[in-house]
């Protein structure tokens, strides 16, 4: 029977829920001597390599779900992608030998109450542990980044206009203010600022020289040249805007 209060070590990994009887230093053998306590096991059934992949993909696509399960926060749906049923009490097993000795149900409860506080290990207990979700999600994320190769003058110059033209997302950019606590508007002061920058005539514009920098990309200086006149109209742009508002 278990003791109350009787202290066990609790373990957590992929398929086994492990505890044992904390050592004690007490025996009948002498002072000294550790005397081997009880030990419980409890299998659990393990994800499938596709209930890994979809459970990664769904993740990848819910990048905050991401960051809360890392923060002991379980998304709602994760539940439905766990395999179905829990623990397999039939093949539990307790080493004390004692029936009904409580240790396997008191083991039980401990850690339902340690997955409910730190969710991330319900995927570890699965077979899903820490490293290779974050493995699945990296992975999904980079395969939707195009690969990196040489181009064309025009091509090149046409990727780099449309770049520049979409800019940072209104996500991206209120993520950033409020992570930076300038999520606000502008007080009176901002709008006192004048600015009056001098115009520079395109056919004197002088640009770096970047062909050491970027070898690989041709005609450089005409795509540095493109990028700095559409960051100056834009510039321009908003200016002008500021000042009729």
């Amino acid at each position: 029977m278990l003791k109350k209060n009787e202290p066990y070590e609790l373990s957590i990994v992929p398929g086994w829920i492990h505890a044992k009887e904390a050592q004690s230093q007490k025996s009948d053998s002498g002072p000294g001597i550790a005397e081997a306590g009880w030990k419980v096991d409890i299998p659990y059934p393990l994800l499938t390599m596709d209930g890994q992949v979809e459970i990664g993909e769904r993740f990848a696509g819910h990048p905050y779900a991401l960051y809360a399960l890392l923060k002991n926060e379980a998304p709602s749906w994760l539940d439905g992608l766990l395999p179905d049923g829990a623990s397999l009490p039939e093949q539990a097993v307790c080493s004390c030998g004692t029936d009904g000795c409580g240790h396997i149900q008191a083991v039980m409860e401990a850690a339902e109450q340690k997955l409910r506080s730190e969710p991330l290990l319900r995927l570890v207990l699965r077979g899903l542990t820490r490293e290779n979700l974050l493995n699945h999600v990296f992975r999904e994320w980079a395969e939707e980044v195009p690969p990196a190769a040489e181009t064309a003058d025009g091509e090149a110059l046409s990727k780099l206009e449309e770049k520049g033209k979409a800019g940072p997302s209104s996500g991206e950019w209120l993520a950033e203010a409020a992570e930076q606590g300038k999520l606000h508007e502008p007080g009176a002061a901002y709008r006192e600022v004048s600015v009056s920058p001098k115009a520079v005539p395109e056919d004197e514009l002088e640009i770096d020289d970047w062909t050491e920098l970027l070898p690989k990309v041709k005609a450089v200086q005409q795509v540095v040249r493109q990028i700095t006149l559409e960051a100056a109209g834009k510039a321009r742009d908003r200016l002008n805007m500021t000042k009729d508002s």
